[in-house]
């Protein structure tokens, strides 16, 4: 896959005896299924994909004017980019969940498409590109979910939301606010973002804490990531507590920013995603490890294939017994 570091892959579906190299990790980015049942091995072990799994994908978008479908019509392309990519990882027997973040640079395979609309095959890009290819709503959602799974070698999504940016001061104000603790140097960009400081976030000013960038000091990817993992994880309990003290919290925070929002979940299911997300044990973020490189025309992060594989196999497979 282009520059993408390369590790010897098998994959191994079990119909009789297959001979492997002792202690060989293997794994496959199309791993076959026979029954519904995905086996693996990796490092001398067998592996079944766990089907007590759930996943939800958010994926936010950097343009608040290409959420609709797009009024080009011939053209199968949009303006907008997916700023921030979270997968919700929900283990259902032991009432957890764990979110993985996706460096929005990270170079990935994408369904790429004409102006038509018809399939131009895979093209190794920046996964943040992935939403460009269709009119902005369902059909740009699904070429995202398509090179999510594909980079988390082909680990299923069950559902998925996006969100637009401007949605993020209307939820933060909905929970009260939100204090973190300023870690970088907005100086220029936000001076009441004072860094060493413990701020109160709200309105816009919460947009500005988890997307400000190129004028930063330090301007990369990452240290984004880093600010945006620390907001998420205040506005995440902030908005818990909100839903215990009030159930119907979640229909009232989700009906304010639906009409900015491309989702596959009915919205009767949104009160027992809100449960979830309130009751089950929260393991916490996880990010990817890999290497940030300055491409000629664009940053691209490539993942560190080893470590990503053993994220794969900690998060959605089992030993098979």
């Amino acid at each position: 896959m282009g520059q993408r570091k390369k590790v010897t892959i098998i994959i191994a579906v079990i119909v009789g005896a297959i001979m492997l190299s002792a202690g060989a990790a293997v794994l496959s980015r199309y791993i076959e299924r026979r029954s519904e049942e995905r086996l693996i091995y990796y490092n001398g072990i067998q592996y079944r994909y766990r089907d007590d799994i759930s996943t939800f994908l958010v994926i936010g978008i950097d343009d608040n004017d290409n959420e609709e479908e797009s009024s080009l019509g011939e053209y199968y392309r949009n303006t907008s980019q997916s700023d921030f990519l979270l997968l919700v990882v929900f283990d259902e027997s032991a009432h957890s969940y764990r979110i993985i973040q996706i460096n929005r640079d990270t170079m990935a395979d994408i369904h790429v498409y004409d102006r038509l609309g018809d399939y131009a095959g895979d093209e190794l890009a920046q996964i943040a590109l992935s939403h460009t290819y269709g009119f902005g709503a369902e059909d740009s959602c699904e070429n995202t979910v398509y090179a999510v799974s594909h980079l988390l070698y082909d680990a299923k999504i069950d559902n998925y939301m996006s969100i637009t940016t401007d949605v993020v001061p209307v939820l933060n104000d909905l929970a009260g606010g939100v204090d973190v603790l300023v870690e970088d140097d907005f100086e220029g960009v936000d001076d009441t973002l004072v860094m060493g400081q413990t701020v109160h976030l709200e309105g816009q000013h919460a947009l500005v804490y988890i997307r400000a960038r190129r004028a930063m000091a330090d301007d990369s990817n990452e240290a984004r990531m880093r600010r945006q993992n620390t907001y998420l994880l205040a506005l995440r309990e902030a908005l818990m507590n909100e839903f215990i003290e009030d159930p119907s919290f979640a229909v009232s925070a989700y009906s304010a920013v639906m009409d900015h929002t491309v989702t596959d979940v009915d919205f009767d299911d949104i009160p027992g995603l809100a449960y979830k997300l309130a009751t089950y044990e929260f393991e916490g973020v996880v990010g990817i490890e890999g290497e940030s490189v300055a491409e000629e025309r664009y940053a691209a992060f490539y993942p560190d294939e080893s470590a990503l594989q053993e994220l794969i196999i900690s998060t959605f497979y089992e030993p098979e017994e």
